[in-house]
């Protein structure tokens, strides 16, 4: 293929699949956005890998024939049929494309669907059994992918996000374009290194010890010869035999320098995947949070990390709202209770009613109970958005919304199940979240992008929800054992899953 017919083939599936989740997926769950012959990305993907990549290949001159992309918000194992039909789909979209000289795809790394544990593995072994062995195929993953030996043997460039929020997507995707343009015309000669380590946890790396961690893994890549570095932390919410954090090195024809560099690494990770520290119960978080209000004159922030809808929580749960309610206290507001009866009842009554509601607490036992309260309907809509990782515009849609006043809280209910990533969720409802006391995210770790720099204090919450942030709480079937934390004195000895190259 000469440079003037340059090809790429792109597409996205993405869904992190929680076997704790209580909420069942189907192929209804998914956002699907077809491309039908569109010349580019929409706007909306543009801090996302699919519409980074894209939009670098017009700059560039490079042809794009696209696939669909297709996101999920976290939940229970899809249905194998439903899961067929994605692949399907996809390869369905890749025959059409024609001739291809590189392939990109941004996958989770942790999906599973019902009798598949590993999605993302099968799906490259689709892909490359369509390309052959010599086109390229680039794969951009989620920090908390579980890396199998499958994805491994199948893809050429396996990259995840470094950072934990997530807001390293794009530039990510920008060097898996480099990679693969380098690869189609200067001939790299990629070998991945894979080490595993028997981890699994929830390790932000905005907090030290893994904030340094990942500074040494950009030094580590800026080094000659070395292509890419990448640490998955794991999906600490499957039960999978694969499951487990994952380092991966990739050098330019260097086999004994990737082993090298991925052992290293996945040392230096076992130090570094250190917890971030026990949640407090709903009572004292709400109790310490207005302290902390008190002594430093700005908002504490409360993160109801179980409760998280980006983990494959419900985002119904009651525990810290009763909390807040029965404070007595003013200025406190949560966001986002998933309830879409008591949305659409206050879009019925209208802005300025008083409704007596059953609120949250309907998808089970870790919801809590539900709170039969009287509310007074503030404001309504069917248009407020936030900004994914509070980067750039505010493109996700929070489907119909409602503010509802309950005494001295403020609490927005949705009816589309989605995570806290922005401040823009509270404003887009008239609450200016820097002059609340109390600000309650549904979130583990992705809002604090957005409301760190507003926050006087950030306290993290646990409650009985889906989303633990301690695995030793869940009861696992199939995840290999010993696995630290969960079973105490676990050695964190890294071992190699092997050497992968296409290098012939």
């Amino acid at each position: 293929m000469s440079p003037r017919h340059r090809k790429a083939f792109i597409a996205a599936l993405m869904h992190e699949t929680n076997q704790f989740s209580p909420v069942p997926t189907n192929l209804s769950s998914f956002g699907i956005w077809r491309p039908a012959g569109a010349g580019e990305p929409p706007c909306a993907l543009d801090t996302l890998a699919y519409g980074t990549y894209w939009r670098r290949a017009l700059d560039e001159g490079l042809a794009v024939a696209p696939g669909y992309f297709a996101t999920c918000q976290p939940s229970a194992p899809v249905s194998a049929a439903d899961w067929a039909a994605l692949r399907d789909e996809m390869l369905a979209d890749l025959a059409r494309a024609g001739s291809v000289d590189r392939v990109f795809l941004f996958l989770h790394g942790a999906q599973c669907a019902q009798g598949t544990d590993d999605v993302e593995g099968e799906l490259l072994a689709a892909v490359r059994a369509h390309v052959g062995p010599q086109v390229p195929i680039a794969v951009l993953l989620d920090l908390h992918a579980n890396v199998t030996r499958r994805m491994l043997e199948q893809a050429d460039y396996l990259l995840a996000c470094l950072e934990y929020p997530h807001t390293d997507y794009a530039a990510r995707a920008l060097e898996a374009y480099d990679l693969l343009e380098r690869h189609v015309r200067s001939g790299l000669r990629p070998v991945t290194a894979a080490v595993r380590l028997p981890i699994v946890g929830a390790y932000p790396t905005t907090l030290e010890p893994m904030r340094s961690f990942v500074e040494h893994e950009r030094e580590v890549q800026r080094q000659a010869g070395v292509l890419s570095v990448s640490a998955c932390h794991g999906f600490w919410l499957s039960d999978v035999p694969d499951a487990g954090a994952t380092v991966i090195a990739i050098t330019d024809g260097d086999p004994v320098r990737a082993e090298s560099l991925a052992m290293e690494l996945a040392a230096r990770f076992a130090r570094a995947a250190v917890p971030a520290g026990e949640g407090l119960a709903a009572p004292e978080a709400v109790k310490t949070a207005l302290q902390f209000a008190a002594a430093t004159g700005k908002p504490s922030v409360i993160a109801d990390r179980c409760d998280n809808p980006g983990g494959g929580a419900a985002g119904d749960s009651t525990f810290l709202l009763r909390e807040l309610i029965a404070s007595g206290a003013a200025g406190l507001t949560l966001a986002m209770i998933w309830d879409p009866m008591a949305v659409d009842f206050a879009h019925r009554a209208g802005a300025g009613a008083r409704l007596a509601l059953r609120l949250g607490g309907k998808v089970g036992p870790r919801s809590g109970d539900p709170l039969d309260v009287v509310a007074e309907v503030v404001v309504v809509r069917d248009d407020a958005r936030q900004a994914a990782f509070a980067q750039g515009e505010p493109r996700l849609d929070l489907g119909r919304t409602a503010r509802l006043r309950i005494g001295g809280v403020d609490v927005i209910v949705n009816s589309e199940r989605q995570q806290v990533f922005d401040p823009r969720v509270f404003t887009a409802h008239g609450i200016d979240p820097a002059s609340c006391r109390v600000v309650v995210v549904k979130s583990t770790t992705h809002f604090r992008n957005g409301f760190a720099p507003l926050a006087g204090a950030i306290i993290d919450c646990e409650t009985p929800g889906s989303v633990t942030t301690d695995p030793t709480l869940l009861d696992y079937r199939r995840l290999p054992r010993p696995m630290s934390p969960i079973d105490p004195g676990t050695p964190r000895t890294p071992t190699p899953l092997g050497v992968f190259s296409r290098v012939s």
